[in-house]
């Protein structure tokens, strides 16, 4: 039989009904497994947002530990300028007091940088798993707040090398107006300090401090308090900046809690 001809005849001996019936239990099929497979997916990714919100929660609140921790560093060093401040703009300074003028002097020569923890945000971005975040709101915040924080430690980082470093420690030591000192506002640096002046072996005497044989009306005294001025002032914006920051960490923090606490999670 031609071949054409037999295609024709199994053709109209065919049962419609049936490869009708097959064709949509095998398109049900189709269509089950791909819902089954988009609801593991859903859950699967609702337990890796849960993971990544509770560990943004965790670096935060390392956040504010780190912050905490500049805020009494940064207090001190206010404390300090004021110190210092107010003894040379008068001109004389007692002999008694001499020796904590020159402390506080040396003590300003130190500085913090300010780090951040950012690693779950980091993996967020760099996997593209920050689409898992679904609270759209909550996602803004917390792009906001890492934006912010970056802002800050680079706002932080050129303040210290240019209030700090150059404009005031460079002068204090280029004088040589003070002695150095071991530093009373840095922990991490209490025990090389210790161990250096003992290798030294001399004592730390305010008669020997160049300063302290300056005529009151010395050009040195006037820069080095205007120096003083601007180096408290980088440490009093230093304390206001880390203030927002907590707050805003507070914020975040919060609506991650109330993220955590109100879904039902898988």
């Amino acid at each position: 039989m031609n071949p054409v001809r037999r295609f024709a005849t199994a053709l109209r001996e065919m049962r419609w009904s049936h490869v009708l019936i097959e064709l949509a239990l095998l398109i049900t099929g189709i269509l089950i497994a791909l819902a089954v497979d988009g609801w593991i997916d859903g859950r699967r990714d609702e337990r890796l947002e849960r993971q990544y919100l509770e560990l943004l929660s965790r670096d935060l609140e390392r956040d504010l530990k780190v912050l905490e921790e500049t805020l009494v560093f940064e207090e001190a060093q206010v404390a300090a300028s004021a110190l210092a401040y107010r003894a040379l703009r008068r001109g004389v300074v007692p002999p008694e007091e001499r020796e904590a003028v020159a402390a506080a002097l040396g003590q300003l020569t130190a500085r913090r940088t300010l780090r951040l923890g950012r690693a779950t945000y980091t993996d967020l971005l760099s996997t593209g798993n920050l689409r898992l975040i679904r609270n759209a709101d909550l996602r803004d915040r917390i792009v906001r707040l890492y934006e912010a924080n970056e802002r800050a430690q680079l706002i932080r980082d050129r303040n210290n090398q240019e209030f700090v470093d150059r404009m005031y420690m460079t002068y204090l030591l280029d004088q040589g107006l003070v002695a150095p000192r071991p530093d009373r506002n840095l922990p991490t640096l209490a025990k090389p300090d210790a161990d250096f002046a003992k290798r030294v072996g001399l004592a730390t005497d305010a008669r020997l401090d160049r300063i302290w044989q300056l005529p009151p009306d010395a050009p040195q005294l006037s820069v080095l308090s205007g120096r003083v001025w601007y180096r408290g002032r980088s440490s009093s914006g230093a304390i206001d900046q880390s203030q927002q920051i907590i707050a805003e960490i507070g914020t975040v923090q919060r609506a991650i809690a109330t993220e955590l606490s109100t879904r039902r999670w898988p």
